[in-house]
């Protein structure tokens, strides 16, 4: 398990840790990273918890004696690979701070809500802060979301809004530093996958799709390193036995309405999506609720029953971009792929609960409304 803090002064960081909240006995070290933030300057502290076992309950804080300790604060490691149990995962998305969520007021809402759920982790469908270059809106989005990310691990993918828009820079479609500064995540942060019991996550970077597109640099085209990457991770975790569900997460939605929708990115997605068979795809950036028909090869499956996918053949496609970023205009209610989209705005959440070879998706709005679910079967 890893845990990032922030801190005024700069002292010895250490996370204590334990199986009795009273009882804190055993500790790790971390590093400390520097960081700006207005006209102060504050660390950033990062510490890996190794050796734990797995599906068991930690009790923890962090801070040092010089500096002052945390609340105590509890999180559960994963079972072990394979094992079919019953998982809970926060799904949010979209909660940039522009527009009628300055503050983040809008999102707050949406995490008090997500706090009172059992997670056992939380995927976050990127755009989480207006403008990335900022380092305070990090700042401010970790101290909204704390309730969250406190108590289960938070797994994000970037949105455009996260990453360097200026085609000319070398770091085009790449996060700035206070993001690596403010986060501990697998492999280099941006293509990264594990496991949660019997589910595979992938978590993959879509980059600054609508601007790549102009001049061909679409992320994920074919022989890309991060196409071989991919393909090499989906293949392996279709061979897996103890891999029942695979789901996948972006940015940039495969199939979704209006100008959200961006061609190339689609191209260069849904063959290798067809090809291993994922079963479930989340997206943000149109900051609505979508949730589309299960699909493969552009092929849409009708549905028996409006929320039940019964041994579908298709890739489930979902839009998950309103947990606070200002919203926009409904519509796609004609477009033959999308079985549900609200008829009005409205900020979301959801709550995916993986129960064994069974898929259990609650949609609720920021005044705890159920607004839309689904179940997939397999």
């Amino acid at each position: 398990m890893a845990v990032t803090w922030n801190s005024a002064k700069r002292t010895n960081g250490i996370v204590r840790y334990g199986l009795d909240s009273l009882r804190l006995k055993q500790q790790v070290e971390s590093a400390d990273i520097k960081v700006k933030g207005g006209n102060d300057s504050s660390y950033n502290y990062k510490a890996e918890i190794k050796n734990l076992n797995p599906g068991t309950r930690y009790y923890y804080q962090c801070g040092s004696e010089a500096g002052g300790w945390s609340a105590v604060y509890t999180f559960k490691t994963a079972p072990i690979p394979g094992k079919k149990g019953k998982y809970t995962i926060g799904v949010w998305g979209d909660t940039q701070n522009n527009a009628g969520n300055l503050a983040f007021e809008q999102t707050s809402k949406i995490v008090d809500q997500l706090a009172k759920f059992p997670l056992d982790l939380s995927i976050h469908m990127g755009d989480i802060v207006e403008n990335g270059s900022v380092e305070n809106s990090w700042f401010d989005f970790l101290k909204i979301a704390q309730p969250v990310t406190s108590k289960a691990p938070f797994m994000p993918v970037v949105g455009n809004h996260d990453v360097v828009n200026n085609i000319d820079q070398i770091n085009f479609q790449k996060p700035f530093q206070i993001f690596y500064n403010s986060f501990q995540l697998p492999n280099q942060y941006l293509n990264y996958s594990y496991d949660y019991g019997n589910v595979h996550f992938v978590a993959i970077n879509s980059g600054f799709a609508q601007g790549a597109a102009k001049v061909g640099k679409v992320l994920l085209h074919q022989n890309s390193p991060d196409y071989i990457w991919l393909e090499k991770d989906l293949s392996a975790a279709r061979k897996n036995k103890n891999v029942t569900w695979i789901i996948l997460y972006t940015h940039y939605p495969v199939y979704s309405f209006g100008v959200s929708h961006i061609q190339e990115w689609q191209h260069n997605l849904s063959p290798i999506l067809d090809r291993y068979k994922v079963d479930l795809c989340l997206s943000g950036h149109r900051h609505v609720y979508e949730r589309h028909k299960a699909i493969r090869t552009n092929a849409e499956e009708d549905l028996k029953f409006g929320s039940y996918y019964d041994h579908s053949n298709g890739t489930v496609y979902i839009t998950n971009g309103s947990s606070g970023g200002s919203l926009q205009g409904v519509g796609g209610f004609n477009m033959s792929s999308i079985v549900f989209t609200p008829k009005e705005k409205t900020f979301t959440y959801a709550i995916m609960t993986v129960d064994g070879n069974s898929i259990h998706y609650d949609v609720y709005d920021q005044n705890d409304h159920k607004i839309d679910f689904f179940k997939i079967v397999k």
